[in-house]
């Protein structure tokens, strides 16, 4: 079968273009189908390049504005509808244009049915799956109803919101990241859909330390003994980083680091007075404002820590100015703890990493983490799930008890090995059942059987 990936973007970082390569993989590999991307930009990948279909295409990008800004008055409404569906009749020869040449037979758009981040493709591609009766799966990562910026301007936009974000059509079938999700598609619109959650590629090499990372730490600016608490998130308010600082301000304590020093560390090494517990963020900055507060809380609670973005990207390579360049999996693999304090997630990428990664993890119970990821098994230091107040610069707090009670289990993961082994291993081998490449086959061949 030919099918066609479909996304306003491809071959970039973000998280749906990484999906689509696995969800590719599998459809290729596992089902020996054909797969072609069809988008916007294709970046690095290789596809068939509709430009109306971009998420910067200037006249789209002037619409969304339109669309969810202050109120329009009849007559831009009327003049919005007119550009949107000027934009629909170009795009729509262009798409049938692509399934006559590449014979489709299957579309599977990606959160073109679920966020309108380019109403005019939305709309035209919803027309051509209605005309042709193309069978399709819509692979949903987000929702207009879990964000808080989708506002309509007129009753245009509200209406196309209710009719296609996401549509109903009996040959367009929905996949979900998470049952929450799934539980409100259907309660809101009456739609069924398949949970799908996102997976990692557990089948692959373990990341280990070896003479291109071995110096990570000398780079850094870190001792050898010193104990490193890995934040790989990027940082946006949305990831709760600041829970982190209070845990390793607790773990500072006389208390604390009495215990730390009194046996080796799981792996050998000694923790002295002189020895540090560090925060290292090596992810994208991309709040600023949120980068500076827990820069002043971790100078007030007097946590070491490391932003160190400029020595981290994608791949291994020579920066502009001839330093090295490492890819994330290497501070993996110089790392003691992961932390994942996040209060919101679709999924919880960062923390199959960490599975994938063998390393201990530290987290703040998310919704999406109660219901579909914890009841798999995995086994957590645990921040609680149940924000507590608010500080004066507007960051989360969690009770005390919580708090010790996490730093308790942090230096037990920390100095017993045998524990340590038992957590990390018992969670790969979840990972490798419920949230691998292997696992994501079985839930693909569930979406396959409706087309």
């Amino acid at each position: 079968m030919k099918l066609a990936m479909v996304h306003f973007r491809v071959g970039e970082l973000d998280g749906v273009s990484l999906e689509m390569d696995k969800w590719r993989k599998v459809l290729e590999d596992t089902f020996n189908h054909e797969v072609i991307y069809l988008a916007g930009s294709l970046g690095s990948s290789k596809g068939y390049q509709i430009p109306e279909f971009s998420l910067d295409f200037q006249p789209s990008l002037e619409i969304r504005e339109k669309a969810f800004s202050s109120s329009l008055d009849i007559t831009q409404e009327k003049t919005l509808e007119k550009d949107i569906r000027g934009l629909v009749s170009k795009i729509k020869p262009k798409i049938f244009k692509f399934i006559r040449e590449h014979n489709i037979q299957c579309f599977i758009p990606n959160n073109m049915f679920s966020l309108p981040l380019n109403i005019p493709a939305s709309l035209a591609l919803f027309e051509v799956l209605q005309e042709t009766g193309i069978p399709a799966i819509s692979h949903n990562h987000d929702f207009t109803w879990e964000r808080t910026s989708y506002h309509p301007s007129c009753s245009l936009i509200k209406r196309y919101l209710e009719e296609y974000y996401p549509p109903s059509l009996p040959n367009l079938h929905h996949a979900v990241i998470n049952s929450i999700a799934q539980g409100v598609l259907k309660e809101k619109k009456n739609i069924e859909s398949i949970v799908v959650p996102n997976v990692f590629y557990f089948e692959e090499p373990d990341w280990v330390k070896d003479d291109y990372n071995s110096d990570i730490r000398s780079k850094l600016k870190v001792s050898e003994n010193d104990i490193l608490i890995l934040q790989a998130t990027r940082l946006v308010e949305r990831k709760g980083i600041e829970l982190i600082i209070d845990l390793i301000a607790t773990l500072n304590t006389k208390e604390f680091r009495r215990q730390l020093a009194s046996k080796p560390l799981f792996d050998g090494r000694s923790f002295s007075d002189s020895d540090k517990i560090i925060l290292i963020m090596p992810n994208l900055i991309e709040d600023v404002v949120y980068k500076e507060k827990l820069e002043k809380k971790c100078l007030a609670r007097s946590v070491d820590f490391r932003f160190c973005n400029d020595f981290f990207a994608h791949q291994r390579s020579i920066g502009d100015n001839g330093d090295k360049i490492y890819n994330l999996w290497d501070i993996y693999s110089h790392s003691d703890v992961v932390s994942y304090p996040s209060l919101v997630e679709g999924w919880g990428n960062q923390f199959l990493e960490a599975v994938k990664a063998k390393l201990p993890v530290i987290l703040y119970e998310y919704d999406v983490y109660k219901a579909d990821i914890g009841p798999l098994g995995f086994l957590t230091t645990t921040l609680g799930s149940d924000i507590q107040s608010y500080d004066e610069s507007g960051l989360v707090t969690v009770s005390d008890e919580k708090i010790h009670a996490a730093a308790l289990e942090t230096v037990q993961i920390l100095q017993n090995s045998q524990l340590r082994e038992e957590t990390v291993v018992k969670n790969f081998e979840i990972g490798l059942q419920e949230l691998s490449i292997t696992a994501l086959s079985r839930y693909i061949e569930k979406l396959l059987s409706f087309l």
